[in-house]
């Protein structure tokens, strides 16, 4: 086989030249992401989310005026002066919407004279002076201590509530405990078997633990805890009203029969006792503290 010899000015032979241009940059290699980082952010991912979905939902049903305020105490102007009267709304935290509770009329100056002495009074039904108020436990002492101290102005408030138990107290006493009270008298526990979350309840479950019911009480201050519990208000049938009741459901008879039907009761070594009284016993410890 014979070469072929390159003549003086003839043109070189053409080279093979790259397909690719020259000016394009090389590709970088990706480098991988640790898998803790990963998790991490996987992790912020699947709680942050519902958070921003929670907080919107939440400030757009307050934008639009839907819910109650759900502190014993609401701040309004009376006549120029600045007082804090009872929320009527407040015992729908406890109770079926059809079924909330009336509290009683307090009208409480918001700064408190050198001359008063302030005393809350909390409890159920007894300390509430139901069926008649007028003539309550707290209008007796009142008067009674007017008439030995003429020289000091007693405030004697009461803030005890129909039906209610010691879950219900609890947020009430943190709220008063911020009004200045000089002495507090605690009537209560007449209700923890039959109250919201008794053992003898007719308003929802019988004896839950007490993280349960901290937690039902705290998503129901939300705007959306409310907007479900209405929900769930219309789908469920609401309990039973006896017949002397079905007029007047507030009234001091229909709320002792509103229980367990007689002959129905617990035996002493049932666990929803137990778990009333540790519950009892967890509300009186918040309360001396």
């Amino acid at each position: 086989m014979k070469l072929r010899k390159h003549r003086p000015g003839s043109n070189p032979p053409a080279q093979a030249k790259s397909s690719l241009p020259e000016d394009i940059p090389p590709v970088p290699v990706a480098t991988p992401v640790p898998s803790r980082r990963l998790w991490l952010f996987r992790l912020s991912a699947i709680i942050l989310c519902p958070l921003v979905l929670f907080g919107s939902v939440e400030l757009a049903l307050r934008l639009a005026g839907y819910g109650y305020p759900t502190s014993f105490f609401l701040r309004t102007r009376i006549h120029g002066h600045e007082f804090y009267v009872p929320n009527e709304k407040f015992s729908r935290r406890f109770f079926p919407s059809a079924m909330a509770r009336s509290l009683l009329p307090v009208r409480l100056p918001l700064t408190k004279s050198g001359n008063t002495y302030r005393i809350f009074l909390f409890g159920e039904s007894a300390a509430n002076g139901d069926p008649d108020p007028a003539y309550g436990v707290g209008r007796y002492l009142e008067v009674l201590l007017r008439e030995r101290f003429p020289g000091t102005d007693f405030e004697v408030v009461c803030v005890a509530i129909t039906a209610i138990d010691s879950n219900a107290i609890l947020p009430i006493a943190r709220e008063c405990a911020r009004r200045q009270g000089d002495l507090w008298l605690i009537y209560m526990g007449n209700n923890e078997m039959v109250g919201p979350f008794g053992a003898q309840t007719v308003f929802g479950l019988h004896a839950p633990s007490l993280g349960f019911v901290r937690a039902t009480l705290a998503v129901k201050t939300t705007r959306i805890g409310q907007l479900l519990t209405a929900l769930a208000e219309k789908l469920k049938r609401p309990p039973h009203l006896p017949n002397h009741g079905a007029a007047c459901k507030c009234s001091w008879k229909a709320g002792s029969d509103m229980t367990i039907p007689h002959g129905c009761g617990l035996m002493p070594t049932s666990r929803r006792i137990w778990k009333i009284s540790y519950a009892w016993r967890n509300g009186q410890a918040c309360l001396s503290l």
